[in-house]
């Protein structure tokens, strides 16, 4: 296995990610493979640790919605092999904890156990096999980037029990994680659901694929919800949440506030509503279902949702976030 050169881009201070030049070892661990990457997804959690929301220390690997090809594996990997197409589910699970035992591995003891070389915004990444699902043969590879946030939508409409036929759903935010919650409901369930962002174009470039179930709502309008997915990444939109939901609903809240935790409203107890906290895609199952999602549902006319940017630009991808119009920003290695 001939030494590489590798390029990671690291997150060095708030707001400035820069390319750096790794060599890769020729000693691959007997239970790792190495993967080169294809395709990385931009989260929020991404974007939190580069606006300097969190702090884990400098400098720090980003990307974790990643996908690509295995170029070599260690001696002890046995279901993978050199060129298996693959996606990487990043979530560590010991499988011996008590939360993995329940069938909550997503809230593993040793979650934070991370065994990889570094995240997704590189060539080249070497991770323990377990991380790694063989993908099926997708029209194009791309679609392999958005495996692991769909994998997070699907956990969150479980979580809801939501049945679009017969509630009144609001989806909040139609940023990535929000597009995907709509996609698989819509795909996996029959009814109509609302939707609202403060970006206008994200919410038509949805509405467009969907002109019959999809229906925007205006902010003046003062309808509730019997469930309500909460996407937008901020305090205000947790609130915007509370006001929609109906007596005895159910908000689900996917959001991640890193810099501004919302408080509850004073009044919304009053409703008596379930309010649900989605983390990661809960135990694993949601990770197989969103890549097999991926084939079955998602067509090319769902790609003018995405944009696509190299990693050379990668610290501009991050500077421009909110002013890039498409609904979710895909990283390039190639």
């Amino acid at each position: 296995m001939p030494i590489r050169s590798n390029s990671v881009a690291r997150l060095v201070s708030p707001r400035r990610l820069i390319l750096t030049c790794d060599a890769l070892s020729e000693d691959l661990p007997p239970d790792f493979v190495r993967i080169r990457i294809e395709f990385c997804g931009v989260c929020g959690t991404d974007r939190s640790f580069y606006l300097g929301h969190r702090d884990e220390g400098y400098p720090i690997s980003l990307g974790h919605e990643h996908c690509g090809t295995i170029v070599a594996v260690g001696d002890q990997v046995g279901p993978y092999q050199a060129g298996h197409f693959v996606a990487i589910d990043p979530n560590y699970r010991c499988g011996s904890c008590h939360y993995c035992r329940i069938g909550a591995g997503h809230l593993c003891e040793k979650a934070t156990i991370n065994r990889y070389s570094n995240r997704g915004y590189a060539n080249f990444i070497d991770i323990k096999a377990s991380y790694v699902l063989k993908l099926p043969e997708y029209r194009s590879r791309h679609l392999g980037a958005l495996v692991e946030p769909l994998s997070v939508a699907i956990n969150a409409a479980d979580i809801s029990k939501c049945t679009l036929a017969d509630e009144a759903t609001l989806v909040l935010g139609t940023g990535g994680v929000g597009t995907l919650l709509v996609f698989n409901l819509l795909e996996t369930q029959t009814g109509e659901i609302w939707i609202y962002d403060k970006a206008h174009s994200k919410m038509a470039a949805l509405r467009d694929l969907y002109p019959s179930r999809i229906k925007i709502l205006d902010s003046a309008d003062d309808r509730v919800f019997s469930v309500v997915f909460e996407a937008t990444g901020s305090s205000d939109g947790f609130l915007h949440g509370c006001a929609r939901l109906a007596k005895l609903g159910r908000l689900i809240v996917v959001s991640r506030y890193h810099s501004d935790e919302p408080a509850i409203p004073d009044r919304l107890p009053w409703k008596q509503p379930n309010i649900y906290f989605v983390h990661l895609n809960g135990h694993g199952d949601s990770f197989v279902r969103a890549a097999a999602l991926m084939k079955r549902s998602w067509g090319p006319d769902h790609d003018h949702l995405l944009s696509f940017h190299p990693l050379s630009n990668i610290d501009q991808v991050f500077t421009d976030y909110e002013h890039i119009p498409e609904n979710k920003k895909i990283i390039s290695m190639e």
